[in-house]
């Protein structure tokens, strides 16, 4: 038996309103894929329904963030080969 590691990134973050969390965002980027699973969750609908611009745009900035790190990830590996 031999000990099996997998190394990934986990990125979390929150999209709130004065205060409130209204959006929980998290994202797991594998470093053998490279290619990141990315799931949010509506806390508050009200505030959401209320606030959509303004949660749209964090939720933008986190996916961005995701693939920022994804093409770090495809930088690396074509460095490698």
């Amino acid at each position: 038996m031999a000990l099996e590691t997998r190394k990934q990134i986990t990125l979390s973050g929150n999209s709130a309103i004065d205060g409130q969390v209204v959006v929980s965002l998290t994202a797991t980027i594998p470093d053998d894929t490279g290619v990141g699973n990315v799931s949010q969750y509506v806390q508050n609908t009200e505030l959401y329904e209320k606030n959509k611009t303004a949660v749209r745009k964090d939720v933008r900035e986190f996916q961005d963030m995701v693939y920022a790190i994804e093409d770090e990830i495809a930088a690396e590996e074509e460095a490698v080969e």
